[in-house]
């Protein structure tokens, strides 16, 4: 998918702009929601006049859609670089850290992806956004496999549980962010290692 930008940002100056627009809309999602952000609220809280936005977005839904592609990237750096660490240490099947570290960092973004997944379907979490990120998941752990072989239960079959997993950690993101779970993190962490994870270790374990 395009990033809908009408003028590329190549120069030093236009990068500046397009980072200072993109805050922006991030700081007006988190304190109007969509319904409350436009081009101007996006203008105003930049700083800079509504036709320097023009220059670059046709309007505040396409500015929104790169927004998201630069969160999804943050993302699936941060949890990434969480899921790499425990895989090369070896922890990442002794309990639910990990999952509770993956919905955790999709706290770090709920003011806008709550705002736009209740609000604006339409643009919010796309499969096509998450697909990096699954990716990777499934690259380490077969790997992980590969090199750790016992650790697979007897008779658990690695492809259905891979696709187990992706779905359900999307899913679970997405319902977790629209309907404000905080509250129950641990718990929602414990099910989606016991789903998973304490399936490729051929057992279940309890707690965070």
């Amino acid at each position: 998918m395009g990033t809908g930008q009408r003028k590329d940002p190549s120069q030093q100056r236009s990068q500046a702009t397009v980072a200072r627009i993109l805050s922006a809309t991030g700081q007006v999602l988190r304190a109007k929601g969509y319904t409350g952000c436009s081009t101007n609220a996006i203008a105003d809280a930049a700083g800079i006049s509504k036709g320097s936005v023009y220059q670059y977005f046709a309007n505040k839904d396409e500015i929104i859609e790169v927004l998201m592609d630069r969160i999804m990237e943050e993302t699936t750096a941060a949890f990434g670089a969480q899921l790499e660490q425990s895989v090369a240490e070896g922890t990442f099947l002794a309990d639910a850290a990990l999952q509770a570290q993956f919905l955790a960092v999709l706290d770090e973004y709920r003011d806008i992806l709550g705002s736009l997944l209740n609000d604006a379907p339409h643009l919010a979490l796309a499969a096509h956004r998450s697909v990096r990120i699954e990716e990777r998941c499934r690259d380490l752990l077969r790997t992980y496999v590969t090199l750790n072989p016992s650790a697979i239960g007897p008779g658990v079959d690695l492809d259905a549980l891979l696709l187990v997993l992706t779905v359900s950690y999307r899913e679970v993101g997405l319902e977790y962010l629209r309907r404000d779970l905080r509250g129950r993190r641990n718990q929602l962490a414990t099910a989606l290692y016991d789903m998973t994870m304490g399936g490729l270790a051929g057992t279940a374990t309890r707690g965070v």
